[in-house]
This record gives structure tokens, sequence and C-alpha cells, in this order.
């Protein structure tokens, strides 16, 4: 039985080289961790030519998995969170994967953007090690970088850079040789890819330079176990690494004090990306955190940082950057929620995930309005699925852009195809239901006049009854309700109204 005042808490974390289990326990507003287990899975190694995971990866994901399994000993899905990193974002079968991994581990697995992914690896760091200072947090994976500067716990920049110690040693050190020149395509390649943040980063400079994660880590004992430098990783300490293993010449000559065997194959690359981002983002020093993903993700499960308020936050900003118009967002979410708590019962809406998703929906619906009246709906919908919303997975922003896609004009049945839960799809319909309506409703665009009521729902039909003559009265949406009926009754749904 767990201790009711000190919950335990768990963050699975799927990444492209190691899985992760870090269990911890809530005390005192703060963490402790009470357990970690890690696998190395090589998940970014399975991705084939045409970036497939093949099955041998996709076995050894899943056995992994259900290892872990065993030790979450069915803790609530609340106090659980299982994120996919780099390797899922880019395998094009990684939904396919997802529903046998979701199986094997029992919980629910997100995908998240490589900014999402920076923003909980700061958050780790930022909570492990409070610092009044403002950092750049670096971390080195196996098919990408994450990057992020920030003060406190608020970060200012996040990004992801596609390099990784896996994604680099298959491309530049395929041959198993520790050449200079192998070196040296490798950290140009490194260098071209940080041109990208170079001017921008600079520019909002920090601090203090913080490393985290299996790859930095690794340098960092191997400097101090050849005291080379014993404090924190330098320019210096690198570039002596480097010429340390040129003098090997081959991988399995490698043998270095404080070397995991499992990091041999992959040193060299994650050195040399390393090399890249002290010389271009002109680093001297750089301190080392045990804190990083895992660690970010358990705070947020635990409540310390309060992952709505980021959401709603992130929210907050994308109205601002598309100039949309607050008013009428507010309108259609107050008309949404009404309805929604009218019905959620018999419709089986009645969870907070539900309310929240419906709600983000109502406020970004004119997202695309900007950009072009007559497709407003798929314009809104490329915006939600092509900007990294901080808080948001990779699917809760698929499903945000599904449900604003669905606001208006025809209903986009087909592509609620990407739905693999039947049940939890008719549910997200129903949501877009409600949403439209919501819309409809408040098509005058004014606070004073808004229609009163009454609703009722069965299956997939829901029925609308006005007082007496309203709709008479009301020409045009009556005309609109009209409207609606036909587009509904196309997909098999039904609107009733009198």
């Amino acid at each position: 039985m767990q201790d009711k005042e000190s919950p335990i808490v768990a963050a699975v974390d799927l990444g492209s080289n190691s899985f992760h289990l870090t269990l911890a326990k809530v005390q005192h507003n703060n963490l402790s961790i009470i357990g970690r287990l890690k696998e190395k899975v090589r998940l970014a190694e399975g991705l084939d030519e045409s970036n497939y995971l093949t099955q041998e990866a996709q076995q050894r994901a899943l056995d992994c998995l259900k290892q872990f399994k065993q030790r979450l000993e069915n803790m609530p899905q609340t106090q659980v969170r299982a994120v996919g990193t780099y390797a899922l974002r880019k395998a094009k079968n990684s939904r396919e994967f997802i529903l046998k991994a979701q199986d094997a581990l029992g919980y629910p697995i997100e995908i998240i953007s490589g900014k999402e992914e920076s923003r909980l690896i700061y958050e780790g760091v930022a909570h492990f090690q409070l610092s009044q200072k403002k950092q750049l947090v670096v971390d080195i994976g196996g098919g990408s970088t994450e990057f992020a500067i920030g003060e406190a716990f608020e970060p200012v920049l996040t990004d992801s850079l596609q390099m990784g110690c896996i994604s680099y040693s298959q491309k530049y050190f395929n041959d198993n040789k520790l050449t200079k020149n192998n070196f040296k395509k490798a950290i140009t390649a490194a260098r071209l890819e940080l041109i990208t943040i170079q001017d921008l980063y600079l520019r909002e400079g920090w601090d203090i330079s913080i490393g985290t994660s299996g790859t930095i880590e690794s340098i960092q004992t191997i400097c101090e176990k050849n005291n080379i430098n014993s404090q924190s990783v330098s320019l210096d300490c690198l570039v002596n690494l480097k010429e340390q293993l040129i003098t090997m010449e081959n991988f399995e000559n490698i043998e270095l004090e404080g070397l995991a065997e499992n990091r041999r194959e992959i040193l060299p690359a994650g050195l040399a990306i390393l090399i890249a981002i002290f010389r271009t983002l002109k680093i001297e020093t750089m301190e080392v955190s045990p804190a990083a993903l895992r660690e970010g993700v358990l705070f947020e499960v635990a409540g310390i940082e309060k992952v709505f308020d980021i959401r709603e936050r992130a929210i907050k900003g994308l109205l601002d950057k598309h100039h949309v118009d607050l008013d009428q967002a507010r309108r259609v979410n107050q008309t949404a929620l009404s309805i929604l708590s009218k019905v959620d019962n018999a419709w089986d809406l009645n969870s907070e995930y539900f309310r929240q998703m419906l709600s983000w929906a109502a406020k970004c619906h004119e997202l695309g309005l900007n950009i072009n009246f007559s497709k407003q709906q798929k314009h809104g919908q490329y915006i939600l699925l092509n900007t990294d919303i901080n808080g948001f997975s990779v699917q809760q922003q698929q499903i945000l852009a599904l449900l604003v896609r669905s606001f208006r004009r025809k209903f986009p049945l087909g592509h609620y195809d990407i739905i693999d839960d039947d049940l939890f799809k008719e549910k997200l319909i129903r949501l877009a239901q409600i949403l439209r309506l919501a819309v409809l409703l408040n098509h005058r665009r004014r606070d004073f006049d808004a229609p009163k009521f009454d609703i009722s729902v069965s299956d997939n039909q829901l029925s609308l009854t006005f007082k007496k003559d309203y709709l008479a009265e009301h020409s045009l949406l009556n005309a609109d309700l009209e409207q609606e009926q036909d587009y509904l009754a196309k997909v098999n749904l039904v609107l009733n109204f009198k």
C-alpha cells in the first residue's frame, strides 16, 4: 500500500538509446527518487532506411516495457506518465508500435515533440538544482540533442536538433574507425545543425552551462577518472579525449577508465557533437546535472509544476500570436462548456480531459481566420499540427487540431480514422458536435443576445428546443441550423431542433 501522504509517481522514458523507469515519492512538495530501471533498447538503431522500426527493435522495446509493467505494480494511471522521444517521432510506423507498447506497459504512451522534450528536460534540471542564474541546459540523446535557456523554473528558449550519438555513429563512424577525418565530418555536420540556433542563443546569453543525461555524464566521468578535469567538462578535456580516441584507431580498442561498456559504440559520436556545441556556442565549461527528462516528467505528474497552467499559458500565447478575437473565443468556450455540462453524463464525457480539450478547441477554433476565411478550419488544423505547444504531447495536439478542423462546414469524419480506439473516437466526434453547435449559436458575435434553449442527446443524436416562435423571429439562426442538419446527416449524425 502507498502512503497517502507520500504518493509514489513514475516516469517512463522511451528514449532512442535506452528506456528508463524512474519512481519517486512526493514529500514536502519535493521528490525523493526511490527506484530506477534502465534498459539499453537501441530503438534508433532499429530505424531502417525508410524510417520504419524493425520487428527486432520493436521486440526489444516490448520486452523491456513488460519488465517495467511488473515494477509499476498496478499504480494508478494518474501517477504514471510514459513519453516517447526522437525515435518514435521519426518512425513512420510509430502509431502501430505504440498500440503494442501500451499493451505491454499497461499505461498510455505519449510521443512528445522535440521542443516539449527540451522544456521537460529544463524543468527537471531546474527543480533538481534551483539556481538564480540564467542557465543553458544541453542534453545529447540517441537521435536528437535538446537545448534550453531559462531562469529559475521558466525556460525562455527551447530547441531540438536532429543530431544524436546513435544517428551520428551510424552516419560518420559506421566503419568503426577512430580517424581524424571521421571526427572532422561529425563535428562539421553538428556545427552546421547548430548554426540554426547559434545567433539566437548567443544573443539571449546565459550565466552557467549544464549538461545532462548519459552521453555528457559519461564524458565527465571519463575526464574525472583520467585526471583531465575533476569538476566540470571543458573544451580542453573534450579535445584531449578526442586525441586519445584517435590513437586507439578502432572502436574495439577503446579502453578508458570510467567508460561503461554499453557506451563504447556511441562515445565518439557523442564526443564530436559536444565539441561542436562547445565551439559553436562558445562554451568554456559545463557542469553536469543528474536530472533530465524523467525528473521533469515526475515533477509534472506529482503536480509540483502544474501542467494545466503550462498548457493554458501556451494556448494564450498561441491566440495572441495569431490575433484571435478573444471575446469570441470566450463566448464560444462558455457556450461549449455549458452544453457539455448538460450532456456529459448521457454522452459519457464527464471527465476533466474532455472538458479541457473542448475548452482549448473552442478557444482555438479561429486560429486560421487571419489566413483565409473560407478555409479557416483547415488553416487552424495546420497551425496546431505544426506548432510546438508547451505541455501538449504530439497526440494531444493531433486531437486538438482534429476538433478545430471539425468546427464548420462539412464534417470531416474520415479524419477521425487516426483514432484507433472506437469508443474514444466516438467521444471525440461528440465533442466536435458540441463545438460546432457552440460556434453556430454565437454567429452574431455578441454577448447580450445568445439564444436560450433546452438540449437532449441520445447516441449520435442531438436535439434542441427553443422557446416558442424564437426561430421564426431569428431566420438566420434557423437557416444555419438547417445547413448544420444537412452537414451532419451526410455522416449519419442527427441534429433536431424546433
